[in-house]
């Protein structure tokens, strides 16, 4: 235990220090009791668009059984939903949770790295759109557990980084795909038949797909039923993942990319001079 909470404190210290990420107390202490992060997603079934609205497309619970309750509720009402269960979340103050000391190591360097960014985004007043700050913080989360394995010099670990950022990329290609297929028969308002019949070549691609993606965490979430919620949760973290991607690789480090997202969507304030 004392192991992996050092490893946690380990990847923050680099994050701060050699990356430049402001955690506002995040990971500094552990969970009491059953903290937990939920977010319950439902969408129509026509149509690509969440019943909460466009600005937080999700409910956020702190009780799994609350957040699942919600679910079946939603179901109910004959909508797609998708539950999702995270081991921590961004924002000052999330404390390391049972869930993070049970992950590996590669999902434990993402998970740090990119709540961070949400809170140096958020104390740095960055005003992204929201899929672009969850498109970006993948790459700052899956090539920050990259760079910071190289810094250990820890082979293992860089190993099962790349893999997770290897696997991350093919999901984030079957998202995109998955999501313009589907908007495309919202827009030809087609009947509800013609969704169904592309959902389950969906999930039968999602199946193929499990089969070529290395293990990681993302793969298992390729189990999971495809459907509207499904695709519309994850097109804010993929729709912008290629651009954010492709400005990491340009700018030849993590620090000099968040830089460079930094300016991309600023928005002046009425106190810039």
């Amino acid at each position: 235990m004392k192991a992996k909470i050092k490893f946690i404190k380990d990847i923050k210290k680099f994050g701060e220090n050699q990356l430049g990420l402001k955690f506002g107390g995040s990971f500094s202490r552990m969970a009491k009791g059953s903290f937990s992060c939920n977010w319950v997603y439902a969408c129509y079934k026509n149509k690509m668009e969440s019943v909460f609205g466009d600005d937080r497309p999700f409910e956020f619970y702190p009780d799994m059984d609350e957040a699942l309750e919600r679910q079946k509720e939603l179901d109910k009402k004959k909508y797609d939903t998708y539950f999702y269960h995270a081991e921590a979340h961004g924002g000052g103050k999330c404390p390391i949770t049972k869930e993070m000391l049970e992950s590996d190591r590669a999902r434990q360097c993402y998970v740090v790295l990119h709540e961070a960014w949400h809170t140096t985004s958020s104390i740095n007043g960055h005003n992204f759109p929201y899929p672009f700050e969850e498109s970006s913080g993948r790459v700052v989360g899956l090539f920050g557990g990259i760079e910071f394995a190289k810094y250990l010099k820890d082979d293992e670990l860089l190993k099962i980084t790349t893999d997770q950022e290897a696997a991350w990329s093919m999901f984030a290609d079957f998202v995109n795909d998955s999501y313009e297929r589907l908007k495309k028969l919202e827009e030809k308002k087609a009947a509800s038949a013609q969704f169904s019949k592309l959902k389950k070549e969906l999930n039968l691609k999602a199946s193929e797909l499990y089969n070529k993606v290395p293990d990681s965490w993302e793969k298992s979430e390729l189990k999971k039923k495809i459907n509207n919620a499904f695709i519309l949760r994850y097109h804010d973290y993929t729709v912008h993942y290629p651009l954010a991607k492709k400005t990491y690789l340009k700018s030849g480090s993590l620090k000099s990319a968040m830089e460079n997202y930094s300016k991309m969507f600023k928005i002046p304030s009425t106190h810039d001079s």
